[in-house]
């Protein structure tokens, strides 16, 4: 536990789920909060694997000193049918990051991983409106980040995925945005702001970088390079692109950038 917080019998819990876990720093962000305030609310985290999901929010209904949960992968989509109400935008995404417990037991979710990001970046000098942007991945991280550069005004959007069926998906979520879109891995990305990664590569389990150095040498000059991945730190993409002279944006600046809209979406900031 982070210095001064301290659990006691009256502490309001507030979990965070996902796994793998061990990466993520947001108990660390609220917990220092809640020590610095004199809270009486801890965030746990719990390495929970998909099939014991429906069981575990069946459990947070009845947990009367339960105020909700933070998600990370992979229960972000599968959690969606398992609350009472959704907020707009985790509707039009088909997930949720969090998951506020009301007062008699039901569940409300929201999204909070796009605005998150991108409050990120522009806390980091980068204005996503009119940018030209290559994302890759397209599963639930990316789709929140790629509707809120379009609801933001962002230009164009390139994405780079693996899985077509998944990339179809995505470009329909995104259909009358007013954004400009296409798909597949660019030859050179001399024409683009930003190149984002919002998939799990760079993770200790899914070791490499879905841009290697050469293209991203051909990023112009104080382009940025953004990583979703939050443990490393410092991950393969971050450290090439420092080395090329780039804008690096780890992962660490989209949990605090969603720092606050996490704790309103909970009702405990």
């Amino acid at each position: 536990m982070d210095e001064g917080l301290r659990v006691t019998g009256k502490s309001r819990v507030i979990f965070l789920i996902g796994t793998p876990v061990a990466q993520t720093e947001s108990p660390g962000l609220f917990n220092r909060h809640f020590a610095q305030t004199g809270i009486d609310r801890v965030v746990t985290p719990l390495d929970l694997k998909p099939p014991h999901l429906g069981a575990f929010f069946a459990m947070v209904r009845d947990a009367e000193n339960c105020d909700g949960v933070i998600l990370t992968v992979p229960h972000k989509q599968a959690t969606l049918p398992l609350v009472d109400e959704v907020s707009e935008r985790a509707r039009a995404l088909g997930s949720v990051n969090v998951v506020r417990r009301n007062a008699d037991g039901g569940l409300a979710g929201d999204m909070t991983d796009g605005p998150g990001f991108w409050a990120g970046a522009r806390a980091h000098g980068f204005d996503p409106a009119g940018k030209r942007v290559v994302i890759a991945g397209a599963g639930a991280a990316a789709t929140a980040i790629a509707h809120e550069f379009a609801v933001q005004g962002g230009g164009h959007l390139t994405i780079v995925n693996r899985n077509a069926d998944e990339t179809e998906r995505l470009m329909q979520k995104l259909a009358g945005h007013g954004l400009r879109l296409d798909a597949g891995m660019p030859e050179s990305l001399s024409a683009y702001y930003m190149a984002i990664n919002a998939t799990p590569l760079g993770m200790a389990y899914a070791p490499g970088t879905p841009f290697d150095r050469a293209l991203l040498a051909t990023l112009p000059a104080g382009a940025f390079v953004a990583d979703a991945v939050t443990e490393p730190v410092e991950t393969l993409l971050l450290g090439d692109a420092r080395a090329l002279k780039l804008n690096a944006l780890p992962g660490a600046a989209m949990t605090r950038g969603q720092f606050e809209m996490l704790g309103h979406a909970l009702g405990v900031l």
